[in-house]
């Protein structure tokens, strides 16, 4: 009766580590496709600016990418950083971006998505992806 009661000391919370594992959720908890963290609204009228980054050299996320960069109105040094998941919606002249290696201000709304890999920076940076729901060339 003792071994028993032994073996199930044992096996006892081996089954309920396996049987309480984490599942796999189908839908990812950061990137393009994760839940929305935060929708930055029409009525927001923020204005950004836009450049293609070709030769970005620290962190893939951004090579190839088009990014949007908006600076906090009195935080000069609050500095948003957001990777455009959706880019069919951009407008030719900001497509025109990948040949100039230029910028440009933009007016945008969208939903701003968990960025996946942590990158090093001060506290007041940030870094999402978005989808934009309205680009408007300024």
């Amino acid at each position: 009766m003792k071994r028993i009661l032994i073996i199930a000391a044992i096996i006892s919370p081996i089954t309920f580590l396996s049987s309480s594992s984490c599942k796999k959720s189908t839908q990812p908890d950061c990137g393009c496709d994760a839940p929305i963290k935060t929708t930055i609204s029409d009525t927001s009228n923020l204005i950004g600016t836009i450049e293609y980054n070709k030769y970005y050299n620290s962190n893939d996320n951004f090579k190839n990418k088009f990014t949007i960069v908006y600076v906090e109105r009195n935080c000069s040094n609050c500095i948003h950083t957001m990777v455009i998941c959706n880019q069919d919606i951009l407008p030719q002249r900001v497509l025109d971006l990948k040949q100039t290696n230029q910028s440009l201000q933009v007016k945008f709304a969208g939903d701003l998505k968990q960025f996946c890999e942590k990158i090093i920076a001060p506290g007041d940076y940030t870094y999402e992806y978005i989808i934009l729901t309205k680009i408007i060339v300024q």
